[in-house]
């Protein structure tokens, strides 16, 4: 799941109104930050031990957050494999699922930041030193040779870094807590969609419908999200 937003409205705008969930809410702090963290939410574990409790104080939560989501400024960006037919399909190159769904979404943010005349960065959660070292190579690589739908050139020219840089959740990046929030219902309607699972309910199929109305990016002229805000592979 990727977010594109534009850093001077990721670093006051939405930082302030996430901040103000977190306060009004969780009691956030200096002394005591909160980190927005789907999973520790979904279990109610501390400090949201509230939203499993108390079903009044998550319709309220989950009121806000859906506001939010809806109302800021960002374009959203999603990728998906499907690991069992990505093996059938490249029996001798099997590249590594990660790493390939990065790639694909770095096309598709290289190809918007041309098309839109912008420059970016690309800022990724840690997951640890050996997986950030070899996603730090894959970057590097498409940033050095592109691939077969961008070309270096047209990589270099936007992208404004050649080093893939990382956040820890511990550094409370707005953005990267929107993204959590949004990864597993986006990723469950994809699955419902091409794998005929069922599909989200609730909360997350609310902020579904939000990110397919407007927030996942498109086709120019044609308004088309399949390819473009959504990309399910191989």
């Amino acid at each position: 799941m990727a977010i594109v937003m534009l850093q001077e409205t990721h670093d006051q705008a939405f930082t302030t109104e996430v901040l103000k969930i977190k306060t009004d809410m969780f009691g956030h702090s200096a002394e005591a930050p909160v980190i927005f963290h789907r999973r520790d939410m979904v279990r109610g574990e501390p400090p949201f031990e509230r939203l499993k409790a108390d079903p009044f104080f998550a319709m309220e939560f989950e009121t806000r957050w859906t506001d939010l989501v809806e109302k800021s400024a960002y374009l959203a960006m999603a990728c998906a494999i499907d690991k069992d037919e990505h093996i059938k399909k490249y029996v001798v190159w099997q590249h590594d699922p990660y790493h390939y769904c990065l790639e694909m979404l770095l096309e598709r943010f290289v190809k918007w930041l041309k098309r839109h005349k912008f420059c970016g960065d690309v800022v990724v959660e840690s997951r640890d030193k050996y997986a950030d070292k070899r996603l730090k190579a894959a970057y590097r690589r498409f940033y050095d040779s592109g691939n077969l739908a961008v070309t270096a050139e047209m990589a270099q020219e936007v992208l404004t870094s050649k080093e893939l840089k990382f956040a820890r959740k511990s550094d409370d990046i707005a953005g990267h807590q929107l993204a959590d929030s949004l990864a597993h219902p986006i990723l469950r309607y994809m699955k419902t969609e091409n794998l005929n699972e069922p599909p989200a309910t609730g909360f997350g199929a609310r902020l579904v419908d939000i990110l397919k109305a407007t927030k996942l990016a498109r086709k120019p002229r044609t308004d088309l999200i399949q390819g473009w805000g959504l990309k399910w592979l191989p």
